[in-house]
Parts: structure tokens; sequence; C-alpha cells
């Protein structure tokens, strides 16, 4: 039996635990939630109680780095949906994940560590692996979410504190072979967002900071450049522009996040291969679905679901290094498939969403 420490109990914990419910055999593992919403600090709590687990599961704020270094100390496996600095931490200053992975390879340790199990990081990655073109081309993950409250008009379908990180804080960047463009003055030229139309409505995209771009572009030479290009729901996305950095912290931990929404979200990897190919692999999912099924918006499911598919690999995966799922992507797709398939998240292939030229003017711009 796995005993696993939910860290953090929020919408994308929730998630997890009701997936868990869902797919693994009654009596195979045991959940136990710490958060600090409770006032459990996982970082004071896990040493006191190391004994007790098998696993940490991290879908807090927590810093990943710090939490992992606590697992390896006393012997426990690591799973983390993303890869996170500790609250408090808005940075304009992107961390480096690729030296991050490269520092902790060679730890001596019999723990089994997963950075970036989430949806990106995380499923995107092996969405790249999987359908990229041969030969030279960009890659872009593309996401635009359409999701509508009957309650809020300014909500969070997942942290509004990551939002407003990213979004507002960080700064804007594509990543190249050479290395990571910042894209600010560029951006603020051409009215503050990446602008493309789609099925006759003009999408408002941000070129977010992702910690797996680079594990993307440094596993396929031909990949000439990449971007997470994400459009948030569309007054969230306003409310954070117009404030800029003059939001708050008490602004941000406001903003509400509902689950039970309308719409859906629209998530996947946008491929160009510099002359006439053009498509998106994607998944849509709609709030409803997700929300009669697990009590959780299309986001935050999707996220736990790539948790999820950590803590399934976990036994495959080997002590002696870090893993993400650009590596497990390489290495075991079979098996990520077959998980897919299981729980339901697939993905299909649009052919030309975007205009070319538009595309190129709108895009491509910004790596050359």
């Amino acid at each position: 039996m796995k005993r696993i420490l939910l860290a953090g109990y929020g919408n994308i914990a929730h998630a997890f635990e009701k997936i868990l419910l869902e797919q693994d055999p009654q009596g195979s593992y045991t959940l136990t939630p710490c958060d600090l919403a409770d006032g459990n600090d996982v970082m004071e709590y896990l040493p006191m109680h190391a004994d007790e687990f098998d696993v940490v599961v991290n879908t807090s704020l927590a810093n990943s780095i710090e939490l992992s270094k606590l697992c390896i100390r006393f012997g426990l496996d690591y799973i983390d949906v993303g890869i996170e600095d500790g609250i408090g931490n808005i940075d304009s200053t992107p961390s480096n994940y690729t030296e991050l992975m490269r520092e902790m390879c060679g730890w001596k340790t019999r723990s089994r560590v997963m950075f970036g199990f989430g949806i990106n990081p995380g499923i995107l990655e092996h969405v790249y692996q999987k359908y990229k073109p041969q030969g030279p081309h960009y890659a872009f993950e593309l996401e635009h979410d359409n999701a509508r409250s009957r309650e809020h008009q300014v909500f969070g379908t997942w942290s509004p504190y990551m939002y407003a990180e990213e979004a507002v804080f960080a700064e804007k960047v594509v990543v190249t072979p050479q290395g990571t463009r910042v894209v600010d003055k560029q951006l603020a030229a051409n009215g503050d967002t990446i602008k493309l139309t789609y099925h006759g409505f003009t999408r408002h995209y941000l070129p977010i900071h992702h910690e797996e771009l680079g594990s993307m572009i440094m596993s396929n030479p031909d990949l000439l450049g990449t971007a997470y290009l994400f459009q948030a729901p569309t007054a969230l996305q306003k409310y954070c522009l117009r404030k800029g950095k003059a939001l708050t912290t008490y602004q941000i931990f406001a903003i509400p996040v509902p689950q039970n929404l309308q719409g859906e979200d629209h998530v996947g990897m946008l491929f160009w291969d510099t002359a006439d190919q053009l498509y998106w692999v994607k998944n849509t999912t709609q709030n409803q679905a997700t929300w009669l099924r697990y009590g959780v918006n299309a986001v935050c499911w999707q996220t736990a679901t790539g948790a999820w598919i950590a803590y399934r690999l976990l036994s495959s995966v080997r002590p002696d290094h870090p893993h993400t799922m650009t590596e497990l992507s390489q290495i075991m797709p079979t098996q990520i498939d077959a998980l897919l398939q299981q729980i339901g998240l697939s993905f299909h292939r649009e052919e030309h969403p975007f205009d070319i030229e538009e595309f190129k003017r709108n895009v491509i711009s910004y790596f050359e």
C-alpha cells in the first residue's frame, strides 16, 4: 500500500484525490492532505511525520526544490505538478529550470523525484514528442480558456497568484536554442498581447515563461523556437493587465476561483514546419463535464491528471536523477498514451487553425 502525503488541498488536490478513487484499486493507497489553510505547513509537518508516508505529491506553492530535498533526506518519493519557488517570491527573473535539474543529477538517493507533472509542464511535453514534425520547426504551447461564470466576472480557473506572477510580474519570453529572449518591449509596441484570429474571433495571448520550454528545446535540435501562448478567461486577463505591477497580494488573493463553470479549455501544441504545415494538436475539455465527474473545472482536472500519470509511472523510474515528462515521453510513450486513454484525456489534430501569414507576422516575428 502506498501512503501518500498530499501537499496542498485546493482544487487540483481534490481532483487528484477523486482520480485515485475512480482509477486505483481500493486499499492500494492512503491519502493524507497537508494544507496551509488548515495551519499545516508541509515543510514543518513532514519532518515530524516522515515515517508515516512513502510519497509526497505537491500541488501547493511550497518551494519545490526545498520540499524535494526534504523527501530525499527521509527517503520518500516526490511528485510535483510544477516547480515552484515558494509563495511570496514573485520575481521578474524566471528560475533556470534546466540548471536546477542538472544540479540535482547524481544525487545519492533512493528517492524517485518527478518534477513538472501537470498539464504544462507535463502532458503537453508528451504531445510535443509524439506529434512534432520531421525537420526544422517551431512548436508552441497554446491555450485559451473560454470559461464563464454565472456569479463572477473576474475569476480564475486555477491559481490567480500564479497567473499574476506569470502574466504581470514576470518578463514575457520566447525560447530559442540560444537561450531565453525577453520580448516585453516588442510586446508593448504591439499592444501588449499577441493577436491571432481563431474561428472568426481575435484571441489575445501572452508569451508566458514556463520551465518546460527549456526541456523541450534541449530535447530536439530541429526545434527552432518555442513559447507558451496563453489567454486566460478574458476578464481576468484584462483586469491583471490593467492593474499591472500595482496589483497587490491582497487583490490577487481576493480573486475567486469557482469550479462550477460554463465554457471549455482549449490547450495543446501548435506546430509550424517553416513552410505550409501549421497544425494544432489540442485537447478541448468542457468545464461542466469535469465538474459533474470530479467537482472541479477543466484546468484543475487536466493538471491533476498529469500528477496521476506520474504516480502510476513511479515504480518505472530510477532514483539516480529527477525526471520530467519530456524524458519519460521519449522512453515510455506507450505507457503514457495508455494512461491518457484510460482516463479519457484525448487530443485531436486541427489543420491550419490560424492564417499562416497572420501567424508569421504576429508570432514568428518575435524570433527574428
